[in-house]
């Protein structure tokens, strides 16, 4: 049925001027024979119209397929949301430049006549780099998935900015500006090889993304290779550690620096300092002043600041989570423990391509549901498109394919959400540790640094009830009488939160935090 949707669009238009523009977002189709259809649209659509809307997808689903399901969403292109979607998927997309723009730079018109247009004004540099890469024309289609309308949008330069690295020191407002604050690091004695006098200044090899324009950094050479470009000039990698990750800088030479490469050995501790670029969404540095310098022996980093928690959902939102089973839990006899009382848990679950997340594995589900003063409220939950092949083995485990994953969001895009969601709630999972140390070691990729206090209900469930057989999920749920879909992220979470509702319940006091 996917070749007949620009036919299907038209004719579910003409079901009722309700229905003004529409756009199909996304198909979910389900083992069993369920499909599910995400639509989004410039007005309210009422139930009735969403069976219409049924009806006349039923006649194009194969016969094997017995349940269809429809949602439509109205996300109207008002201003405020165009510009921060822009904003959003600029610092997702375009990391080089991400730092050169603010909020307030972006500027969006109401829609009229079904076109929203939008203004960056921008320094010369980033408008260079926007015009360069037809960065307009991506931001369009971008805007377009995402809304029902279309769009036009221009970008005015407003003059060059200073290229120095004092704009890689400045301060994160969380109101305003996004941008990761990079760490720094002093060193002693620098003493000149070749080039400019470098002060003891270098900011962290792990900021590196980070970072634009003029930049040092600092460490010990752990490698050194000559190589030639395709002319036949020859050039240099060293790669220096500086404790917190590794950096490569490129070293082009000249008739001076051919006296004094020798200097440069492994185990040499140097600071340098070149400029700084993404290339191909890894950095590249390429190096202009080489000193020696003393590395501090003690040195150790501190700790990353996060970027502020996002002000909207942009691929992800929350949605209401009717619980009828935790009507009879905490009824008129039994009160919701105190210990619940004021507190929010975000329990989590996540499906993976694979066990270790430094091994390249990747997370293809994540889904949790938030409890509020011992009620299950909302869920939040999402198929993630990993960027690599799903393995049989994986699939036969939790029915996620290749193909259901393809047109989803990467992890990039849903962290921020569910940073989000997370925010000022105490993480709970069964097996917490795997899931967590997933979710921080992709967040923090993004610039976000998960401190929330965690709860596992594995080790609760051995205190509580202690001598069950084993305490796989399916099995202590099973002594509670807990029914879910095993191996699917949003329903692990979902009974994992009432098992930890009972465990709760049980104690009468929660458990030691993670």
């Amino acid at each position: 049925m996917f070749d007949y949707i620009k036919d299907i669009l038209p004719k579910i238009r003409d079901i009722d001027e309700e229905i003004g523009r529409i756009r199909l977002k996304k198909i979910v189709l389900h083992t069993g024979g369920n499909a599910e259809f995400f639509f989004i649209c410039d007005k309210s659509v009422s139930d009735e119209i969403c069976m219409k809307i049924e009806d006349v997808l039923r006649k194009y689903l194969p016969a094997s397929f017995t349940e269809c399901r429809v949602e439509v969403a109205k996300i109207v292109a008002d201003p405020e949301l165009v510009s921060g979607e822009i904003f959003n998927y600029l610092k997702s997309q375009f990391m080089s430049i991400a730092g050169g723009i603010k909020k307030e730079q972006i500027s969006a018109m109401p829609p009229e006549n079904g076109c929203c247009e939008y203004e960056l004004n921008v320094d010369e540099d980033v408008f260079s780099y926007l015009t360069a890469n037809n960065v307009i024309d991506k931001i369009s289609a971008h805007l377009y998935e995402n809304f029902c309308c279309l769009f036009k949008g221009k970008v005015n330069s407003i003059g060059k900015t200073q290229a120095n690295g004092e704009i890689l020191k400045q301060k994160v407002n969380s109101a305003e500006y996004e941008t990761i604050k990079c760490r720094t690091l002093h060193v002693g004695n620098p003493v000149k090889i070749w080039g400019e006098d470098i002060e003891g200044t270098a900011i962290y090899a792990a900021d590196a993304g980070y970072a634009q324009g003029m930049c040092c950094f600092a460490g010990i050479v752990t490698s050194i290779n000559q190589k030639e470009t395709q002319k036949g000039k020859t050039f240099y990698i060293i790669e220096l550690d500086d404790k917190t990750g590794k950096i490569q800088g490129k070293i082009f030479m000249t008739k001076e620096k051919e006296k004094k490469i020798d200097k440069i050995q492994i185990g040499t501790q140097l600071i340098c300092r070149g400029d700084l670029s993404m290339f191909n969404g890894a950095p590249s540095f390429k190096i202009s002043d080489v000193s020696f310098c003393v590395f501090p022996e003690n040195f150790v980093p501190e700790e990353r600041e996060s970027k502020s928690v996002p002000e909207y959902y942009t691929f992800v939102k929350p949605e209401k989570l009717e619980d009828m089973s935790q009507a009879g839990l905490f009824d008129a006899v039994k009160a919701v423990p105190e210990c619940l009382i004021g507190k929010t848990f975000v329990v989590v679950d996540i499906e993976t391509t694979g066990l270790s997340y430094l091994g390249g594995d990747k997370i293809t589900e994540i889904g949790a549901v938030k409890i509020v003063d011992g009620k299950i409220v909302d869920k939040f939950q999402t198929l993630i498109n990993p960027e690599k092949k799903i393995s049989e083995e994986i699939t036969k485990l939790t029915g996620i394919d290749d193909d259901m994953v393809k047109d989803m969001p990467t992890i990039g895009k849903v962290i921020p959400d569910f940073y989000k969601y997370a925010d000022g709630s105490i993480i709970v999972g069964h097996n917490l540790d795997f899931d967590y140390k997933f979710i921080k070691f992709f967040a923090k990729e993004e610039g976000y640094i998960f401190k929330n206090e965690g709860i596992d209900t594995i080790p609760f469930a051995k205190e509580v009830v202690p001598r069950l057989k084993n305490y796989k999920l399916n099995t202590v749920c099973d002594h509670f009488s807990i029914e879910f879909l095993h191996h699917r992220a949003l329903s692990d979470a979902h009974a994992t939160a009432k098992l930890f509702l009972e465990l709760v319940e049980l104690k009468k006091d929660l458990p030691d935090f993670m």
